[in-house]
């Protein structure tokens, strides 16, 4: 079955959460935002939502996604939020429902692929058989004057103990519909500086200080996030703890971090 709609809700949530498989190394990330305007334009947003069920997959998607406001601005946006979604070298002009009808099918294609090399010698009736499961979700988590938060969640099953799941957050500036990343955050030589922060707000807001349960740190592979209290930083599963740890998330305040923050970010904050 298949429902392809509008809402203006959320109808979803992931449960645990998604760990990154994070797209840009922490190392190499490049600043891509220039502030040009001093009031942000009006941007309207939109969802889509698709589900789809066969013998082999059951997939669904949340998207969220800008649908009215400046032509240039929108199309960045859209840009920044495909790219998240998975889609490579997106222009910003692409249809979201059959973006999500290709994705669909790509998936299922590859499930059906997978499954049947794995399960090629065992007969199934329909009730038995292995399904593939497949969910994502981006949705606006938090909106000010100037930029915007999206939040982004799900889980990828393909057999066996469990799913991987992901889990991750990115914000884009609304003056310009660029995704806001690293380099715009932070100065130059932040790195060596930040770690000991993040770790401290780690063991105190997720590991209820346990330095037990962190195998290896380092910084976060993906993209810190813009918070209405402070810079959101989050890891992937088995990124710097076991399966079982989950996706560790901390925000640490902008009061604390405001020797490493950009004049540009103190001023979008600002406002």
């Amino acid at each position: 079955m298949m429902a392809m709609l509008t809402a203006a809700v959320i109808i979803a949530a992931c449960g645990n959460g998604k760990a990154a498989e994070p797209n840009v190394n922490a190392a190499d990330s490049d600043s891509t935002v220039t502030n040009t305007a001093e009031a942000r334009p009006v941007v309207l947003f939109d969802s889509v939502v698709y589900s789809n069920s066969n013998q082999w997959l059951e997939y669904n998607v949340y998207l969220v996604y800008p649908k009215d406001g400046s032509d240039e601005i929108v199309r960045s946006m859209r840009k920044v939020i495909l790219s998240n979604f998975g889609m490579k070298n997106p222009t910003g002009e692409e249809d979201f429902a059959q973006v999500l009808r290709k994705d669909f099918e790509s998936h299922s294609e590859e499930a059906q692929s997978e499954l049947g090399e794995l399960f090629e010698d065992v007969e199934f009736d329909d009730d038995s058989r292995p399904r593939y499961g497949y969910n994502d979700e981006i949705r606006l988590e938090y909106e000010s004057t100037e930029y915007a938060t999206f939040y982004s969640c799900g889980d990828d099953y393909r057999a066996g103990a469990h799913g991987m799941p992901w889990q991750y957050r990115f914000s884009v500036d609304l003056n310009t519909g660029k995704q806001i990343k690293w380099a715009d955050i932070f100065k130059p030589g932040y790195k060596a500086k930040l770690k000991p922060i993040i770790k401290k707000a780690l063991f105190s807001q997720y590991f209820d200080n346990n330095e037990d349960l962190i195998d290896h740190f380092d910084l976060p592979g993906a993209e810190p996030a813009l918070t209405a209290d402070g810079v959101w930083f989050g890891y992937g599963a088995y990124e710097i703890a076991a399966y079982a740890a989950g996706m560790p998330e901390c925000v640490v305040g902008y009061d604390k971090l405001q020797d490493l923050l950009t004049d540009y970010v103190k001023m979008i904050i600002k406002k």
